[in-house]
Parts: C-alpha cells; sequence; structure tokens
C-alpha cells in the first residue's frame, strides 16, 4: 500500500531522476525531511534502487535530526530482523 501511494506522490509531483537526486543531495547537507523521503524511496525501490541496507542508512540519518517518522521506520525495519 505504502508503495502505491509513493508512486501516487511521485506521479503527481512529477518526480524524475533530477528530483529525486535533489532530494538526495539534500539528505547529504543535513535535511531530515529528505533523507525520510530518501529512506521511503530507496526501502520501496522507486526511482532508485531497493536497497534496504541504505533506506536504513537514510531513516538513520532523518531519526538523528528528530524525524518522527523516520524514527518509527527505522523501528519497524529492526524490528523486521530480528
Amino acid at each position: 500500500m505504502k508503495k502505491i501511494i509513493l508512486s501516487a506522490i511521485l506521479l503527481t509531483m512529477g518526480a524524475s531522476a533530477n528530483a529525486i537526486e535533489d532530494t538526495r543531495k539534500s539528505c547529504a547537507a543535513g535535511d531530515a525531511k529528505s533523507c525520510k523521503i530518501m529512506g521511503d524511496l530507496t526501502r520501496a525501490g522507486l526511482g532508485v534502487e531497493q536497497n534496504n541496507t541504505k533506506a536504513k542508512s537514510y531513516y538513520d540519518r532523518a531519526c538523528f535530526d528528530r524525524d518522527k517518522d523516520a524514527c518509527k521506520e527505522l523501528e519497524i525495519m529492526n524490528k523486521d530482523i530480528m
């Protein structure tokens, strides 16, 4: 369901490779919300290669910067491993 919602959002926003790259750069510059978005995209494999390890890394950065939604996603992913 989340994948469908993210797809709809990306289509609505007109997401492209450039938009994803801009989001990635914003994350690298310290924008927590961008890191959360990159985590979502990477976890679902939308516009980027699906990679749970990278997704966790994005969520971890966002959570460190106090993005509560990213912390929740990170917690869910950690529970899935156990």
